[in-house]
Order: structure tokens, then C-alpha cells, then sequence
């Protein structure tokens, strides 16, 4: 690989990387062969400048190299709904609502989550909570995945080369380019996703990165009002991946004959009521929160190719709940985690 020194230096100019320079950066970092100095000097740099999308897909490809994966059985169609987080809204685990109402409705979810780093909750807190046994073996995880039709993917047990970086990230305190690189690394190698992200400029970039990694369907998602999901408060940007090609377009709830919400609709303050919310959700209970689960949901069913459209989407998702097969799926998560 280049002189590491080399990469730093066109850090330091604001100069973007190659593909295959921020490969043999992450390479090197991931290896372990790096001083926390190194590390941190990097993940500022390009955190200053700004990654592009050759320096994701080159970080992504070495992460993906080093998780320790999930084999799916061939699989055609393996769907996940992970966001990179940050938007500090403190939203009820929407994301994870919808998953499961995904896998009521007989789409395979490798739901890949980690603890929270700013909100309340994140996936694998609320879920422990209700009882899932985070950390079991990829065997385990082909089992549930094929019995519930949703396993979890808990970041931390999969990507066991982070702890050569995790010091250095949380000495820094900011936002890096590992924010986004975790939707971009499913153990599972889903390629249908729903993918929120914190700012809006990030839909086109990442919605790029997921086509040059070989993902087939995705929908890349800001709301307006900040949300990292498809929002009931006001308009979401959607840059949607299909067969190649790149669309960039704003989704509004109401042309849905979806109301719009508040914000403290959405939001809890406590672990107690993040998992309030989601059995709620799961028990068809009308309100907000059960909307916004339905309505994303209803767009992970469309991107992975079980409806023709966003209202058919929507009809499924409600099935689904209606029926308690998403219940019924959370149900089947937690026992399969245990047994």
C-alpha cells in the first residue's frame, strides 16, 4: 500500500482518495497495524473534507471482507431496513417496527442493528428488552432467519475488526465515515435495503455506493424535518436504486391519505417506552406510530419486489398486522435467539 503518511498528507489538502487508496487506508487501520494517531488522523480528514463515494465503496469492500457473515441459503430476495442513525430525534425504533412487519409479510430480514450512540435506544437495546438474545452464532442466525423469517445482526458480534478503531472513534467524539459504513456491510449481503440517513446530501452519495457494491433495489431516505426514515411529519427525499439507475424524488404522506404528525407524536424518553412502542405498533394499535411503521414498511415491502407499488405496499403492511404475523414474527425472533 501506499506510505500511509501519503494518504494523510492528501487528507491534509483536501484532496479525495482513490477506491483503492481508501482500501488499503482501511486495510491497514482494520489490520490492526495502525497507532491510534493514524487512525484518528484519518477519520478527521476525511470527515473535514467530506468521503466520496470512491472512498466509501473502497471502506465498505474491506469491511465487508472482514465481517464474519450470515449465510443466507441462496436466498433471491434477502431485505434490510438499517439506517446509519444520528439524526437525534429520539424516535420509538421505527426501523425496526417496520422489519418486522416486513417479515410478517413473508420477506426474509437480516436486520442488521447495533446498541444506541445518540438516540434513547437503538435496535439491539429495544429488542433486548424484549427479550432477544443478541450475540448467537451465524448457525443460530440461519436458523431463526429461516423459522422467523427475520434474524437480528448485531453489529458489535460481526464486525470483530472495529475494535482496532472503536478507541480512537470514541476519543474523537464526532461523526466519521463509519456512521455510514455500517448499512453498507450486512452480514447477510442484503441487497434490497431501506436506508435512512442524516442529512439530505447523503441520499444520491449513498444511494451510488449501494449500486457499485452490487445492491439490486434501495430506497435512500431524509425527511425534511431531519427524520432518518420515510416521515409522517412532512416530505421525504428518496433516491431510489432500481436496475442501474438512480432517481431522486420527494415522497409527501398525505398523497397516501396519511396525516401528518407531530414530532412528540413519535418520540419516547426511556427504554421502557421504546419497547412500549414497538409491541404496540405490533398489536395494531391506530395512532402515529403505528402510521409511520406502516408507511415504512410499506416501502421495504415495495423495494424488495413483493408489491408493484407504495399503496399495494401499504395494503401488505397492514395485513400484516392485522393478521399478527408481525407479532407473530417478533414472537418467533426472541424464542429462535434463545433456543
Amino acid at each position: 500500500m501506499p506510505d500511509f503518511r501519503d494518504i494523510l498528507l492528501k487528507l491534509c489538502n483536501r484532496e479525495d482518495l482513490t477506491r483503492d487508496e481508501a482500501a488499503d487506508a482501511f486495510l491497514h487501520i482494520m489490520s490492526g497495524n495502525a497507532a491510534e494517531a493514524q487512525i484518528g488522523g484519518l477519520l478527521v480528514g476525511l470527515a473535514a473534507k467530506g468521503t466520496t463515494v470512491d472512498e466509501l465503496v473502497g471502506a465498505a469492500r474491506v469491511m465487508r471482507e472482514k465481517v464474519i457473515p450470515i449465510d443466507c441459503g441462496g436466498e433471491a430476495i434477502v431485505l434490510d431496513t438499517c439506517g446509519t442513525g444520528g439524526d437525534i430525534r429520539h424516535t420509538f425504533n421505527i426501523s425496526t417496527a417496520a422489519a418486522l412487519i416486513a417479515a410478517g409479510a413473508g420477506i426474509k430480514v437480516v436486520k442488521h442493528g447495533n446498541r444506541s450512540a445518540s438516540g434513547n435506544c437503538g435496535a439491539a437495546d429495544v429488542l433486548e428488552k424484549l427479550g432477544l438474545k443478541l450475540e448467537i452464532s451465524p448457525q443460530s442466525l440461519c436458523r431463526c432467519l429461516d423459522r422467523a423469517g427475520i434474524c437480528f445482526a448485531f453489529a458489535r458480534a460481526h464486525h470483530p475488526s472495529m475494535k482496532f478503531v472503536a478507541p480512537a472513534r470514541s476519543q474523537l467524539g464526532i461523526p466519521t465515515i463509519f456512521n455510514l459504513l455500517g448499512p453498507l456491510t450486512n452480514p447477510g449481503r442484503a441487497r434490497h435495503q431501506l436506508l435512512g440517513v442524516f442529512a439530505p446530501e447523503l441520499t444520491d452519495r449513498l444511494a451510488a455506493v449501494l449500486r457499485e457494491l452490487g445492491s439490486l433495489r434501495a430506497w435512500v431516505v431524509h425527511a425534511d424535518d431531519g427524520l432518518d426514515e420515510i416521515s409522517t411529519i412532512g416530505p421525504t427525499r428518496i433516491s431510489e436504486l432500481n436496475a442501474g439507475h438512480i432517481r431522486t424524488w420527494t415522497l409527501d404522506p398525505k398523497t397516501l391519505g396519511i396525516d401528518y404528525a407531530r414530532l412528540s407524536d413519535l418520540q419516547i424518553s426511556s427504554l421502557d417506552q421504546a419497547a412500549e412502542s414497538l409491541l404496540s405498533v405490533l398489536k395494531n394499535t391506530p395512532g402515529p406510530k403505528r402510521d409511520i411503521a406502516l408507511l415504512n414498511a410499506a416501502a421495504a415491502i415495495f423495494v424488495a419486489e413483493k408489491a408493484a407499488d407504495l399503496p399495494q405496499g401499504l395494503l401488505i403492511a397492514r395485513k400484516s398486522l392485522e393478521t399478527g404475523a408481525a407479532a407473530k414474527a417478533l414472537e418467533l425472533l426472541i424464542a429462535e435467539s434463545a433456543a
